[in-house]
């Protein structure tokens, strides 16, 4: 992952399995920097939320 200015950038896959379960590695996908960082803190406000009832 990488961001560069207002995009995120999740590319340059490692992925073990590739080479037993698919030819090519999954497309470069491109984000919102702003609409991904909210994502990012909502999921990280969930996961607290989940531990600490």
């Amino acid at each position: 992952m990488q961001r560069f200015g207002e995009i995120v950038q999740w590319s340059d896959w490692e992925l073990p399995w590739l080479n037993h379960h698919a030819p090519h590695p999954p497309p470069e996908l491109h984000f919102d920097a702003n609409q991904y960082d909210a994502e990012v803190a909502r999921l990280e406000a969930d996961r607290w939320r989940r531990a600490h009832p």
